[in-house]
């Protein structure tokens, strides 16, 4: 008679819990998604981060003879500026060949249009006489105010620089008479000589006189000024 404390047959028991451990571990192992598996020896740092892209136009690079090319267009430019505009370099004939137009009022006077008065003041064939001894450069003589009035001022603007110290000392002014007002390098009447100023730069020059006596610089030095500004 068998112990029924000792069991006969140990093995099916041991089958049982090797069963049941092996289902236990398998459901404990579960397949890791392909999506999650990482590289050996990678780390989140690793990952470069996606730059922007560049725009178009600044992806093209300027390479090789093309520098050059552009330094010298710009270059050119430039002198072409400062010929034109400030009266310097080769293509300041460019400048001194633009018209000059006077400005219908100056001084709150009106310029004189009447073709008697003007042939009677000699206006356009100053003008005309200008020009020739300044190699063909753009000039006007303009008159502003009234013949008969006690306010007229005739103006003189001539393309290019011209040398005012020298064409102040030629006219017989004394140095008492000469005086610096402003930007502008004034006369007093004296003689045969009307009240005038000087206004100048390397593109223009303007010349205001009086044609009224008693007048003196400080009020013909405003209108060279403005003149000066209104014909540049």
């Amino acid at each position: 008679m068998s112990d029924p404390t000792d069991p006969a047959d140990p093995k099916p028991t041991e089958k049982a819990v090797t069963t049941a451990d092996a289902g236990a571990d398998t459901a404990e192992l579960a397949a890791v998604p392909a999506s999650a598996e990482k590289p050996a020896g990678e780390t989140p740092g690793d990952k470069k981060t996606e730059q922007p892209k560049k725009k178009w136009w600044r992806r093209i690079k300027v390479r090789g003879p093309w520098v050059t090319v552009v330094a010298a267009l710009v270059i050119l430019l430039a002198l072409a500026l400062l010929g034109y505009i400030w009266g310097l370099g080769p293509l300041n004939r460019l400048n001194t060949e633009r018209g000059i137009t006077p400005p219908a009022k100056l001084a709150g006077l009106d310029r004189i249009t009447d073709a008697n008065i003007r042939n009677q003041l000699q206006l356009d064939q100053t003008r005309q006489a200008l020009s020739r001894i300044n190699n063909g450069k753009q000039a006007t003589v303009e008159a502003y105010g009234t013949i008969d009035g006690n306010r007229m001022f005739v103006i003189i603007a001539l393309r290019g620089k011209v040398d005012i110290d020298k064409t102040v000392a030629d006219s017989g002014a004394t140095a008492d008479n000469i005086k610096k007002i402003g930007s502008s390098t004034c006369v007093e009447s004296s003689g045969n000589l009307p009240t005038q100023c000087y206004r100048g730069s390397n593109t223009l020059t303007v010349i205001a006189q009086s044609a009224n006596e008693g007048v003196n610089v400080d009020q013909v030095e405003p209108v060279a000024e403005e003149a000066f500004k209104a014909m540049r």
